[in-house]
């Protein structure tokens, strides 16, 4: 799997965003990093197909991924420091209602949830309403 950023640029009326980013991302563990206002969630929405770049584009395994559309959009997971999320949800139904919505089956969201948190340390929360998670 291989995610390529050419020339990404977002920009909004009188102000730039994004300028010009160039990446090759290859599987591994990725940060972005930078100071409020620099750009990285606009830049993620662009990489997740949420936000419509100003100028370039982003390749997955060599495809446009406009033209993937859903195909790539159900790979790709994304996000923000803000989101919405049911109060009385618990961070195994956020989990379960996420994967639903990835039509993943029940049997393996189960599995799946259980098995990242506990690489996660995070199993002792699973019943815990989610506002815990925010400040995380």
């Amino acid at each position: 799997m291989e995610l390529k950023i050419e020339h990404l640029s977002k920009q909004f009326k009188d102000k730039t965003a994004v300028n010009d980013v160039n990446l090759t991302l290859t599987p591994g563990v990725w940060g972005l990093l930078g100071a409020n206002g620099a750009g990285k969630t606009t830049l993620m929405r662009m990489i997740a197909d949420i936000m419509t770049p100003t100028n370039g584009a982003v390749y997955y395994d060599g495809k446009d991924i406009r033209e993937l559309g859903e195909v790539y959009r159900s790979k790709f997971g994304f996000l923000p420091q803000d989101f919405g999320y049911h109060r009385d949800f618990t961070v195994k139904d956020y989990l379960e209602y996420m994967a639903a919505l990835k039509d993943i089956p029940t049997r393996a969201t189960t599995q799946k949830i259980n098995h990242l948190l506990d690489i996660l340390s995070l199993s002792d929360v699973k019943r815990k309403k989610s506002p815990i998670c925010q400040a995380a």
